[in-house]
C-alpha cells in the first residue's frame, strides 16, 4: 500500500509539476523578470518546491531527520544527472561540445560547490551556534544570496541569457489564468509531496532500507522531476545555456532549503544529529558538477553509443555511488 502511494504521489508531483514550471517561467517572461534576479529565485524556488516540502514533512511531522536531509543533498546528486538526459536528446554529438562557456555557468557551479562545503564542514565540525542556527548556515544564507545577485549581474551582462526562456510567450493568455494555474499546480505539489515524504518514510522503516538511502535516492529522484521537466523543455526548445543553468541553481537552492528547513529543528543546528552518509552524498555531488563543468569547458570530445564521455563518466560514478551509499545505509 505504501509502495502505491509512493507511485501515485510521484506521478501528481510530475503532472503538477509541469504546470508549475511552465506557468512560473510564464510569469517571469510576462513580468518581464527575464533571467534576472527575482526571474532566477522565482524558476529555482519552484522547481525545488517538492524537495522543500517533503524535508519540511519530514522534520516538522514525521521527525525523520535523515530522510529530509538525504532529499535535499541526494537531489543535488541528480540534478548533474541531467547532463545525460539531455544528451540523448540533443544527438548532434556530445551535448557539451555545443553548451557555451559562460562565465555564469561556472559561477553558479561555483557558488553550488562552495555551500557544498559548507555543509560538509558542518556535518564534522561542531561550529559556534545559536540554536538551530551555526557560523555554517549563516554562511549558506550568505552565499546564496550573494551568488544570487552575481548572477543576475552576470546574465544581464548576457544578451543569449537574458533573452531566454523556457516557454513561448503568449500574449493570449492573462495574468489572472496565469496566477491561478500556478496557485493550484502548487497546492497539488504541496499536497502530492506530503504525502510522499509519509510513504518514503514508511518504505525506509518497513523494507530496511534506512531513511538514509531513501531519502538521498528515491525520495531525491522523485523530487528532483521538476528540474528534470524544465531540463527537457529547454532542450526541445534548443536553449542548452538554460537548461544546464538551471541544474546549476537548482543545487544552490536545495542547499538553501536546507538551511531554512533546519530552522524548524529547533534544539541544536540540524546536521549534528544526521547520519555522516550525507556528506559523502554531498561529495559525490561535488564530483559531478566538476565532471559537467569540464565537459563545457574540453570541446570537440567523442561519442560512445551517441552520449559524450562526460555523460559516461556521470554514469559509471553515479551507479557507483548509489552502491556505496546503499552498503552504508
Amino acid at each position: 500500500m505504501y509502495w502505491l502511494e509512493f507511485i501515485i504521489s510521484a506521478i501528481v508531483i510530475i503532472i503538477a509539476g509541469v504546470v508549475l514550471t511552465k506557468n512560473a517561467d510564464l510569469l517571469s517572461e510576462r513580468l518581464q523578470l527575464g533571467k534576472a534576479w527575482i526571474g532566477i529565485v522565482l524558476l529555482g524556488f519552484v522547481t525545488s518546491l517538492p524537495e522543500a516540502i517533503a524535508s519540511l514533512v519530514s522534520i516538522v511531522s514525521l521527525q525523520t531527520y535523515d530522510l529530509a536531509i538525504g532529499n535535499l543533498v541526494g537531489s543535488n546528486n541528480f540534478n548533474p544527472m541531467m547532463l545525460v538526459m539531455m544528451d540523448m536528446i540533443y544527438r548532434e554529438g556530445a551535448v557539451t561540445n555545443a553548451i557555451k562557456p559562460h562565465r555564469s555557468h561556472f559561477a553558479s557551479a561555483s557558488f553550488a560547490i562552495i555551500l557544498t562545503l559548507v555543509v560538509i564542514t558542518e556535518i564534522f565540525v561542531a561550529l559556534p551556534a545559536w540554536g538551530p542556527l551555526s557560523v555554517g548556515s549563516i554562511l549558506i544564507v550568505a552565499i546564496y544570496f550573494g551568488g544570487m545577485w552575481r548572477l543576475s549581474k552576470l546574465n544581464a551582462d548576457d544578451p543569449e541569457l537574458s533573452q531566454e526562456a523556457l516557454v513561448p510567450v503568449d500574449k493570449s493568455i492573462s495574468l489572472k489564468r496565469i496566477w491561478v494555474s500556478l496557485t493550484i499546480s502548487s497546492i497539488v505539489v504541496i499536497l502530492g509531496a506530503m504525502v510522499l515524504a509519509r510513504s518514503a518514510d514508511t518504505i525506509a522503516e518497513q523494507s530496511g532500507l534506512g531513511a538514509t538511502f531513501v531519502g538521498s535516492f528515491l525520495l531525491a529522484c522523485v523530487t528532483s522531476l521538476p528540474e528534470m521537466v524544465v531540463t527537457v523543455s529547454a532542450v526541445r526548445l534548443g536553449s542548452l545555456d538554460l537548461a544546464i543553468g538551471n541544474v546549476f541553481g537548482s543545487n544552490m537552492t536545495n542547499v538553501f532549503i536546507l538551511f531554512f528547513s533546519s530552522l524548524f529543528y529547533t534544539e541544536q543546528p540540524i546536521l549534528r544529529v544526521v547520519s555522516s552518509t550525507h556528506a559523502l552524498t554531498a561529495f559525490f555531488s561535488i564530483i559531478f558538477t566538476i565532471i559537467v563543468l569540464g565537459g563545457i569547458k574540453i570541446k570537440n570530445k567523442k561519442t560512445f553509443a551517441r552520449l559524450g564521455i562526460d555523460s559516461w563518466m556521470l554514469i559509471v560514478l553515479f551507479l557507483g555511488a548509489t552502491y556505496v551509499l546503499y552498503q552504508l545505509r
